[in-house]
């Protein structure tokens, strides 16, 4: 829980330096490997994540996506695999939010059938 509120709180930084502060290269490559590394949570640290966190990590990824990308366009980006790794990472939190609410779901069917049962 910790853990991710420390990243959430990396990626707003890395954003508002980037957009308080003028680009050069230099402190592209020093936002992007802080990027590079809020991005290399693993599957695991995610599934401890409840679903409100889920989204709000989602939601940030997706801001950093999109301005990875218009660095890049702009020739700013001196490594292009963090768009890779970003999409990647955008991918687990969608397949791990469909995993919970797919938990959800069974749980609430094997609770209808138990009470099935019960009567």
């Amino acid at each position: 829980m910790a853990k991710s509120e420390k990243v959430v709180k990396e990626a707003e930084i890395v954003r508002e330096k980037s957009a308080a502060k003028k680009v050069n290269a230099k402190t592209v490559k020093k936002d992007v490997a802080k990027v590079a590394k809020s991005v290399a949570e693993t599957a695991a640290d995610l599934r401890k994540l409840t679903e409100a966190e889920l989204q709000a990590a989602l939601k940030t990824a997706r801001e950093d996506l999109l301005a990875a990308q218009k660095m890049l366009r702009a020739n700013e980006l001196p490594s292009s695999h963090v768009i890779r790794k970003m999409k990647r990472q955008i991918a687990k939190i969608h397949t791990i939010l469909t995993e919970k609410t797919w938990e959800k779901s069974r749980e609430k069917s094997e609770e209808n059938n138990s009470d099935k049962e019960k009567k």
